[in-house]
């Protein structure tokens, strides 16, 4: 196969985010627009600070937050720019934030958009994620989609059931998306479905709310790292921990090491000082 500057582009870019092994640990921070200056994201500077010395494998930001604070980590992590998301008043539909050409201009190894399925605004949201991931391919930039069953057509018990994440996950696929970052079904061995649905592409679990526990958490990314998961992709379970470096250093391990759930646990109370539930 003859190689393209697009294609060794997206190559390129993928392999900063997922590096030797395939895996990647990112860190989801585009909250601030739909939710304000939650617990967590008050102190952005602080908070990029900790996490960047723990070096996971991506950030996710929105535009304004990169422009401010990402010029001091430049080249120590890629960058996933967030190119749509929810509002306040208006979800779980997202409006359209950014372009791709400005993720280009801020140096971003990859764009993420929403991807809202099983709602009356299904078509639109397919019409604009396939738009996004056509100007991407020109650029050679990576898209991944937040893709979620989580529409009005479908009531809320029914959104991390097997069959209609698979199908999020399939819709995706069929769109040409390079990483589909998406519900977690609770077992490891459902989530071997959504693995293989996915495929080629790189599917990663997203945290969702946030776990009980720190334990539960690295139960969840331990039983979905062991189904063929290529990652995880996870906000509120990371920085709305008192301890958020530690956690990151716990994930870590899970996620590149292969560790178990009770070494994950050592090294991240090791790193908090204390003991985590």
């Amino acid at each position: 196969m003859n190689p393209t500057f697009t294609g060794v582009g997206k190559t390129t870019r993928m392999k900063r985010i997922f590096g030797g092994d395939g895996k990647a640990l990112m860190v989801a921070i585009n909250h601030g627009l739909g939710c304000g200056p939650i617990n967590g994201i008050e102190d952005m500077d602080g908070l990029l600070k900790a996490l960047v010395e723990e070096k996971p494998d991506s950030l996710t930001l929105h535009k304004g937050i990169a422009l401010r604070h990402m010029e001091r980590f430049a080249g120590e992590i890629p960058l996933i720019l967030k190119c749509t998301n929810a509002t306040r008043f208006l979800s779980p539909e997202e409006t359209g934030i950014a372009q791709v050409e400005e993720a280009v201009t801020l140096g971003a190894d990859a764009i993420a958009l929403g991807l809202t399925l099983c709602s009356k605004y299904e078509g639109q949201e397919i019409e604009r994620a396939a738009s996004f991931i056509r100007t991407a391919e020109k650029f050679g930039m990576p898209t991944v989609t937040h893709s979620y069953p989580s529409g009005g057509l479908i009531p809320d018990s029914e959104r991390h059931s097997v069959e209609n994440v698979k199908y999020a996950v399939r819709v995706s696929l069929e769109l040409g998306v390079d990483i589909i970052k998406t519900f977690w079904t609770g077992s490891g061995k459902s989530f071997e479905e959504i693995v293989r649905t996915g495929e080629p592409a790189k599917v990663v679990i997203s945290g969702g709310p946030l776990c009980r526990t720190t334990r539960e958490c690295f139960e969840m990314t331990k039983q979905g790292m062991d189904a063929g998961a290529a990652g995880i992709t996870y906000g509120r379970n990371i920085w709305q921990s008192s301890y958020p470096a530690a956690v990151l250093k716990g994930l870590r391990a899970i996620v590149h090491d292969g560790a178990s759930v009770d070494r994950a646990m050592e090294l991240a109370e090791d790193a908090a000082g204390c003991h985590l539930e």
